[in-house]
């Protein structure tokens, strides 16, 4: 039995999977082997190769950190016949078959395009068109702004200046980091004012959820007025 198209499933703080084009992309998957338990699949968060055995599978990994990307995503391809990986430059022990990808990369896959920014912290930011829609997920390109004093123009030109703008973003992935409450969030109600894009997702929760809703709020008095998935748990998913 094959997922459902059209489907985005949250896979815990920056990790989400999509079946769009009967294909699964999965990003930034984090999660180790070893806190997997019997009975575990996407409807709480986890990626079980024997539940996605079925799928075309495009795996991306914005960059090294250990809650972005965990060396048992590879496990995957001695269950799912049909995986590709995409992986940041910044990785350095990878198995010979994966794509490594960098900042200014253009890669042209057969059934999708992958475009390639820099980040303002590791690895990439990444574009994916695939079955006629732009997908943005930020990694951690994100207005990191610690000390509070750093102008939004800053991030507008480190962060956003190069994501391709040939195409009106219709998913995008951005980080709302509740750590930076105060001080623009990481960067996604910037975001939200430069591209509109048709349906934002906050990443980089760390599980505080319900950070989530007061989000929402702000970006509807900002004038926000598309669709904003108010992520509550790991599992949830949501139809576009």
């Amino acid at each position: 039995m094959t997922l459902p198209n059209n489907t985005i499933w949250h896979l815990g703080h920056s990790s989400n999977a999509i079946k769009i084009a009967d294909t699964l992309l999965v990003f930034d998957y984090a999660t180790p082997l070893s806190k997997h338990q019997k009975g575990d699949g996407l409807f709480n968060g986890r990626i079980i190769p024997e539940e996605i055995r079925q799928e075309s599978v495009a795996v991306f990994i914005s960059h090294g950190h250990e809650d972005h990307y965990t060396a048992d995503i590879f496990e995957w391809s001695k269950v799912v016949p049909d995986i590709n990986y995409f992986i940041s430059y910044d990785i350095r022990s990878c198995p010979d078959r994966v794509h490594k990808v960098k900042p200014h990369q253009y890669l042209e896959m057969d059934g999708f395009s992958i475009r390639a920014y820099p980040s303002t912290d590791e690895g990439v930011a990444l574009s994916i068109f695939i079955g006629g829609r732009h997908l943005y997920f930020s990694g951690d390109n994100a207005f990191w702004n610690w000390d509070g004093d750093l102008d939004d123009e800053i991030y507008l030109r480190l962060a956003l200046a190069d994501i391709d703008r040939s195409q009106p973003i219709n998913v995008a992935f951005q980080v709302c980091d509740p750590r930076l409450e105060r001080k623009g969030a990481g960067g996604i109600y910037i975001f939200a004012r430069e591209f509109n894009p048709d349906l934002l997702i906050p990443v980089h929760s760390f599980g505080d959820y319900a950070f989530n809703r007061r989000v929402e709020q702000r970006l509807r008095k900002q004038g926000f007025d598309k669709r904003f998935w108010r992520v509550e748990r790991a599992g949830e998913s949501i139809r576009i």
